[in-house]
């Protein structure tokens, strides 16, 4: 089954977990992009602490993730002592985005630190800290609807297994940062499926040998809706996607003006 119609089954819209088996180096591996390292070494050169965050307790967790970045990319991290610098140093080496959780679940997996310069429209340094539900608590339902499987699921993850799941927004632009921070043009009324991209989030989740800690990988690919749409059988489940999004789910995604224009592209495909 290809990644499409893995994203957009033929059944009604619903947060899914939709786990499937992974590979820690291909995921972590450079592709052949240059300007996505050039791209993450501008922002990170500007504006390191809109894309970087780390605890000042976090360096044992940070030293395992870079132990684990490095083997896995085969790409030579920086060492030290402050958590943030080796942060920010990895973060300008190494193509996707990540994550690092803590492994506590009685305080539900905080976030330690990480960097991530192509976020979908949140901030990392603001999440920092956070238990893994408060992170969520934007996200209309997502605790109520996934937070038991994630709760279980992460208290199940051993060290060496890597897990893979997908997940996918809409935007008016075919910009990697969408910060918050960040100017960006919104989806409107006016939306069409050539003027409309999908963000398609791969995200892998790993535990780190020697603190237990939590990888979390995310890496973002830029997709016209008009091109995904002609794929065979993919236009339906779209529309279908969007039509029985519930109203706040839309308004989270930025969907809520946008969908009615859309789903009249997609049906009509």
């Amino acid at each position: 089954m290809s990644t499409w119609l893995r994203l957009f089954p033929d059944e009604d819209f619903r947060f899914r977990m939709a786990l499937r088996k992974g590979d820690t180096a291909a995921f972590f591996a450079p592709t052949a992009d240059d300007s996505l390292l050039q791209q993450r070494r501008t922002q990170l050169e500007s504006d390191p602490h809109r894309y970087a965050a780390a605890l000042p307790d976090s360096l044992p967790m940070v030293a395992d993730a870079m132990a684990l970045l490095k083997a896995a990319s085969g790409t030579a991290v920086p060492a030290g002592e402050d958590p943030l610098a080796r942060c920010i140093a990895a973060g300008k080496v190494i193509e996707p985005d990540w994550v690092i959780l803590s492994p506590d679940p009685a305080k539900n997996h905080p976030v330690m630190g990480g960097v991530v310069c192509f976020p979908s429209s949140w901030s990392l340094p603001e999440k920092l800290g956070l238990a893994l539900h408060d992170v969520h608590r934007p996200a209309p339902t997502v605790t109520a609807s996934l937070g038991g499987s994630i709760d279980a699921f992460l208290t199940r993850l051993r060290p060496g297994e890597a897990w893979l799941r997908e997940n996918w927004g809409l935007s008016a632009d075919a910009e990697l940062d969408h910060h918050p921070d960040c100017p960006q043009s919104v989806l409107s009324k006016d939306a069409r499926l050539t003027t409309t991209w999908l963000r398609l989030e791969s995200q892998l989740l790993t535990r780190l040998p020697a603190t237990s800690a939590i990888l979390f990988g995310i890496r973002v690919t830029i997709h016209r809706l008009d091109t995904l749409a002609a794929e065979l059988g993919l236009a339906p489940r779209i529309a279908r996607a969007l039509q029985t999004m519930p109203d706040d789910t839309a308004d989270y995604k930025g969907l809520a003006d946008c969908r009615t224009a859309l789903i009249s592209e997609l049906v009509a495909r």
